[in-house]
């Protein structure tokens, strides 16, 4: 998908569902420790940058708390979870050199660990549960069938969040072209103004009209003219960045919402979006066409309905002006 695919990266912390209570999680980490007699307990998220703590077990014995991030190079029993997908029981880390370099182990003075992977839906690593000693020990194949579990509740909880996550995805994107629909690009556009505001940040809105359209429809047909509605869709987006947002308003309409720092920057993003367009016709051997743009710098003062309609303003200004 082009606009703001869903990323599990910092998911469950960045995108928390209704549909699941963070303290439930928080309650399932410290029965496991409890069960476990265990000093430390967590919940890690694999991210990019590293391994995070997510939930962590509320004792004063834990040295980790969390939002804590371990680099993903560092020897750490998580990292060999995540890498192997399976689950790693290591009684005693001081007797086996493969932790040698392991900070938990050299640093926080841990010796046991017990822990499983986490999947998402997709069977991608979300990353591990896991419990810590600062002692050896032998734990049962009960105890082993009990975490797996308890990890099961987890991913129940992570398949919830991410139908839900996809839901509200395919409520705010056009079926068609795959960026925001009307409804999606309002709701990110306030989300942007409300930031360019407290950052005091410059921005232009851009509106976009696809030149006679309808002829396209009349003479090629519908299919050609989705082609050009998702070949328009694909140039602005990639001529943006992406912290901008862009949308599609209804039929042959477009726009984006662009943080800029001089008059310059629009003239130099329009030109780069009308490149995209004719490589876009070439590449598609699409039939020739031309679109309308009306920009026009973000007046705080205004609501955004009221941007939309001078930038709306501006376009039809000129196309009319157009030869």
């Amino acid at each position: 998908m082009l606009p703001n695919p869903i990323d599990q990266d910092l998911f469950l912390l960045e995108h928390p569902s209704d549909l699941i209570s963070l303290g439930k999680w928080q309650k399932t980490v410290n029965l496991l420790s409890k069960l476990f007699h265990a000093p430390a307990g967590f919940l890690v998220q694999h991210t990019s940058a590293g391994f995070q703590v997510t939930i962590s077990s509320e004792q004063s014995s834990n040295p980790y708390p969390a939002g804590i991030v371990i680099e993903s190079d560092a020897n750490i029993f998580c990292r060999r979870i995540v890498e192997t997908g399976q689950a790693l029981y290591v009684p005693n880390a001081m007797i086996d050199p493969c932790w040698d370099t392991n900070p938990e182990v050299h640093q926080d003075g841990f010796r046991s660990y017990l822990g499983v992977p986490v999947f998402w839906p997709n069977k991608q690593p979300f990353g591990t549960f896991c419990v810590m000693d600062y002692k050896e020990t032998e734990y049962s194949d009960t105890y082993i069938e009990l975490i797996e579990q308890l990890k099961d509740i987890l991913e129940s909880d992570l398949s919830l969040m991410s139908l839900y996550q996809q839901m509200q995805t395919l409520a705010i994107t056009d079926s068609l072209t795959d960026i925001n629909n009307r409804r999606g690009f309002t709701a990110l556009a306030h989300q942007r103004i409300l930031l360019a505001k407290r950052m005091n940040m410059r921005q232009a809105l851009l509106y976009f009209d696809i030149d006679d359209f309808k002829v396209i429809n009349d003479k090629y047909g519908h299919g050609v003219g989705d082609k050009v509605l998702i070949a328009v869709a694909q140039s602005i987006y990639k001529a943006i960045r992406r912290s901008d947002v862009v949308g599609r308003l209804g039929g042959d309409e477009f726009v984006a919402l662009v943080v800029v720092q001089s008059p310059d920057d629009i003239r130099q993003l329009q030109k780069r979006i009308f490149t995209g367009f004719e490589e876009a016709q070439r590449q598609q051997k699409l039939p020739a066409f031309t679109v309308s743009i009306g920009d026009i710098e973000v007046d705080l003062n205004l609501s955004f309905e009221e941007l939309l309609d001078r930038a709306d303003h501006v376009m039809m200004e000129k196309k009319a002006k157009a030869p």
